[in-house]
């Protein structure tokens, strides 16, 4: 049910703002490593294990800072595509939503991006 609310609201207009680009992370910026890291750079977000390449962005109506992309996976040995929400809150958090999850990120300015 909810994802058929979120596709009502959805359109086909101009593309919503692309987060910025950099590293984030769901727990603390200041460890050497994390599984709860992610990195936005071009096209691309990188998690701990996996990376998907996002094509299609499509703007969510109502929500400036939201965009609905299409991405396509790579990690673990498995390929997948799906759909993927990233926005921005106020104070820079990066929101990343798919079908039957959430994960909010804070800004790590501190590091720098290093995608393949």
């Amino acid at each position: 049910m909810r994802c058929a609310a979120l596709a009502a609201i959805l359109v086909s207009g101009p593309v919503g703002a692309m987060p910025p680009e950099g590293v984030y992370d769901g727990f603390d910026c200041a460890a050497p490593v994390s599984d709860q890291r992610v990195t936005l750079q071009g096209d691309q977000i990188v998690y701990y294990e996996s990376s998907c390449r996002l094509s299609d962005p499509r703007s969510v109506e109502g929500w400036e800072n939201a965009t609905l992309y299409w991405a396509d996976c790579r990690g673990e040995g498995q390929d997948w595509r799906e759909r993927t929400l990233l926005m921005t809150r106020m104070g820079g958090d990066l929101i990343v939503i798919g079908n039957g999850w959430a994960e909010r990120y804070s800004p790590c300015p501190g590091l720098e991006p290093e995608v393949e």
